[in-house]
């Protein structure tokens, strides 16, 4: 499967670093290394976005 992600993001330009990132993980999916491997670039996951509370102003 890590051989058709290759073709489509290098090759035929289908699929973006960002689909590819998606994907990192799940069960029928790519790892980490393959994401790196894939696009050159280290996979960094996605964190979630801290909500504050916000405060009115007077």
């Amino acid at each position: 499967m890590v051989q058709i992600y290759t073709w489509a993001y290098q090759d035929w330009k289908t699929i973006t670093k960002e689909t590819l990132a998606t994907i990192v993980g799940l069960p029928d999916g790519i790892t980490a290394d393959d994401y790196k491997n894939i696009t050159g670039e280290a996979y960094v996951s996605p964190t979630a976005q801290a909500t504050t509370p916000s405060t009115p102003t007077n």
